[in-house]
């Protein structure tokens, strides 16, 4: 993850790496980008929530000044709490309608790892899994046609 700073730094990534090609192990990078939200990003991501919904999460975070100019989020949800509160309302409000408010809550999860996601500050993401497996479906098949040579 390209912010992550802490647990998969490039530095910790870097030495770890290190380490696995000199035991002759298999290693791959795939970086996690940010990703860019829109009006439709929460519906595409997480699709049994409503569209109106998926709105209403856009505005506010724009609304707080939560995204930037490119539309991505600013700050790491998991550092800063405060948009929990003006997400998340504790009550039907001129903000919200009964639907939006019930989608919210049956989401509310889903949509806190998403933004841990969308960030990227994830040390596990579905983002790149397709080239994660296919790349360790190659390394075992390599390991496989190597046995079968030896045998």
């Amino acid at each position: 993850m390209l912010r992550d700073i802490e647990f998969a730094s490039e530095d910790r990534i870097n030495t770890t790496q290190q380490i696995f090609i000199e035991e002759k192990i298999s290693v791959n990078t795939l970086g996690i980008e940010p990703v860019r939200i829109t009006s439709a990003t929460f519906r595409e991501r997480i699709p049994s929530l409503n569209s109106s919904t998926s709105h209403y999460l856009f505005k506010r975070l724009h609304r707080n000044r939560w995204l930037n100019g490119r539309s991505y989020l600013m700050y790491n949800p998991r550092r800063r709490i405060e948009w929990q509160a003006f997400l998340f309302p504790s009550a039907i409000d001129d903000s919200t309608t009964e639907e939006i408010f019930n989608d919210l809550k049956k989401h509310k999860d889903q949509i806190i790892e998403l933004l841990n996601t969308i960030y990227a500050d994830h040390e596990i993401s579905y983002e790149r899994s397709y080239e994660a497996l296919k790349w360790l479906k190659d390394v075992y098949d390599q390991s496989k046609s190597r046995t079968d040579a030896t045998n």
